[in-house]
């Protein structure tokens, strides 16, 4: 409680999804900031919470998005539209790109949520995730001593897409398919592009990994990975009880599972389902290198294997990194990347690029390969906007180009890139 505080004016801030909102207009209205950056899982996983609390108050509460980006792309105000969208936020949002208002009411951590009364006094501060009970009591609390103001605030709704394609987060090739994760669904398609079946009935999609005539896919939001079998038919759910799945690969033997939301990075076999290794310590997020238990991550959401090295991009920490014989080390770091979100690795004695690391460098809007043995990084292509996932076979890279709801091919023999255009059969 910070006791008798008033509350900053947002007035002058950039509003981004509808009119600008005053002290006088917020007047009679309990308010609820969201400090936010919409890369930080964490972040994302308060935004469901944030949706309920909206509906059940829609009379006496008005939500306000402050987004203070942690990343230089964040700040963009191009951006931050983007990921309104791509998030299907409901509420109010502002650009805090200089962090003015994020320094005014002394936000030390991402996500926080502010409460602020009718009279416009700061009532709590709620930091992290998992507060939406006690965010719920609080304002029924202040409901039993005042009569909120009926004024609605009403948001900007966005046109539907006419791509076929929305906001696309991974891609996955095997020797005959491509998969698609995307929305609510997984595209299964030729490498040609013809779509062949739609997984639906999906929770935010990301990683897949096709084992065996198996899909495994894993849906960061829901926290599960489904497996879907008899010519993609069935479904059933494989495991539950995730941390953000965000991203599977597996050697035959295990699953790999990268945990965005619990720093953690854990193979799973495939037949017992028991966990067969653990990578990073729960709950901990930064860049230190060390065995397995002492290494700390900070939000894995991709991964490549390589023979026997398990490569992964830690996202917060814009980093490179390898797990292999029971150790993890940084190969690239301090503003080399920002925020990455894709990695492929060239196997060897499958074409072009073979032991070299494909990233798909997400603010940065570009893709870059690395070679481990040289340690040398090399753009190869750039004005991308946003890509995220990314796979490779033979000698083609397919990159999801998110925010142009597209996929692309860029053919290493050739160095050359074109849009794979997706079909109906």
């Amino acid at each position: 409680m910070r006791g008798a505080v008033r509350s900053v004016s947002l007035e002058d801030a950039l509003w981004l999804n509808r009119a600008s909102l005053g002290k006088a207009e917020l007047l009679g209205k309990i308010v609820l900031l969201d400090f936010f950056t919409y890369g930080c899982i964490n972040c994302l996983n308060v935004l469901p919470d944030l949706a309920l609390l909206e509906k059940e108050f829609e009379e006496e509460l008005v939500i306000i998005g402050v987004h203070a980006g942690k990343f230089a792309h964040e700040k963009e105000e191009s951006a931050v539209r983007e990921a309104i969208k791509r998030h299907k936020i409901g509420h109010a949002v502002i650009n805090d790109a200089q962090h003015t208002y994020k320094e005014a009411y002394a936000i030390k951590a991402w996500p926080t949520q502010v409460l602020i009364n009718p009279q416009g006094y700061i009532v709590k501060e709620y930091r992290g995730e998992g507060h939406l009970g006690a965010i719920r009591e609080q304002i029924k609390a202040l409901l039993y001593s005042c009569t909120p103001s009926k004024k609605s605030f009403a948001v900007k709704e966005e046109e539907a897409l006419p791509s076929p394609l929305h906001y696309p987060q991974k891609i996955a090739a095997s020797a005959e398919y491509l998969f698609v994760s995307h929305k609510d669904e997984v595209l299964v398609c030729s490498h040609e592009g013809v779509i062949l079946h739609r997984v639906t009935g999906l929770s935010q999609p990301q990683g897949m990994v096709y084992i065996g005539e198996t899909l495994y896919i894993s849906s960061h939001a829901g926290g599960f990975i489904t497996a879907v079998s008899d010519g993609f038919s069935r479904q059933e759910l494989w495991l539950e009880g995730l941390r953000n799945p965000f991203d599977l690969c597996s050697d035959g033997q295990l699953l790999y599972v990268a945990l965005a939301g619990a720093h953690q990075i854990k193979g799973y076999d495939l037949k017992s389902k028991e966990v067969s290794f653990v990578i990073g310590n729960e709950n901990s997020e930064s860049l230190h290198d060390g065995s397995y238990a002492e290494a700390v991550l900070a939000q894995p959401c991709a991964m490549a294997l390589l023979d026997e090295e398990l490569w992964f991009v830690d996202s917060e920490s814009s980093s490179l990194r390898c797990a292999a014989y029971g150790e993890v080390t940084s190969h690239l770091y301090n503003d080399e990347l920002q925020h990455p979100m894709g990695v492929a690795a060239g196997l060897y004695g499958e074409g072009c690029g073979a032991g070299r690391i494909f990233i798909s460098d997400s603010y940065n809007n570009a893709l870059k390969v690395y070679d481990p043995i040289s340690k040398e990084l090399k753009t190869l292509l750039e004005g991308l906007s946003e890509p995220s996932g990314i796979a490779k076979k033979g000698c083609m890279l397919y990159i999801c180009n998110t925010n142009a709801h597209e996929i692309l091919r860029y053919d290493l023999s050739s160095m050359h890139a074109s849009q794979l255009i997706l079909k109906e059969k």
